[in-house]
């Protein structure tokens, strides 16, 4: 029904009603709910795997690093767990960091120093726990050979979730590998 404007008087055309109704905006928003409910548990378990994956990366990276600078360097090179991204630490938990160091072969002593440390990892987020096996030393080392002679174990990823266990396994040998658990 069109109305009269009583300043000029003629008739006004009614406007179309534009805009959404109560009842659709809360069939929108109800829809949009339940599609987050359904989508945030998988993207959760998707970055806690990205998260995994990156740290079990990290320290094959590192432990194929000190491999390759001991051949380079024609000298043993270490691997420690370090909480202060300048000291060794003793322990079996690694999530806090490490060291790749190379100590000069006529000093007395195996410690990092400031001019023999050659890679620093700051560790993880504490989502991921990584700890080293009964087996692994504290110090991880691979002579001018690249051979891991004394260093052989494993280290094992977890978080508190359903993501799987992952493994870092390091043989005699010098190579490096991972799996699922």
């Amino acid at each position: 029904m069109d109305k009269w404007d009583p300043l000029i008087l003629r008739e006004v055309p009614a406007r179309a009603e534009r805009g959404f109704s109560l009842f659709e905006l809360l069939v929108t928003i109800s829809v949009a709910a339940i599609l987050l409910a359904i989508a945030v548990p998988s993207y959760r378990s998707i970055v806690q795997r990205n998260s995994m994956a990156a740290q079990v990366n990290d320290l094959v990276g590192a432990l194929n690093y000190a491999r390759s600078e001991a051949v380079s360097r024609g000298q043993r090179v270490y691997l420690c767990q370090s909480t202060d991204e300048t000291h060794c630490t003793d322990g079996s938990n690694w999530s806090d960091g490490w060291i790749v160091y190379s100590p000069d072969p006529t000093a007395a002593g195996v410690s990092p120093a400031s001019d023999n440390i050659i890679r620093v990892e700051d560790g993880s987020s504490g989502q991921v726990q990584i700890s080293r096996s009964n087996g692994l030393p504290a110090h991880v080392s691979f002579n001018a050979d690249g051979f891991a002679l004394g260093s052989q174990g494993d280290f094992t990823f977890h978080t508190n979730s359903s993501v799987p266990d992952r493994t870092v396994e390091i043989e005699p040998s010098g190579v490096i590998s991972s799996s699922v658990e």
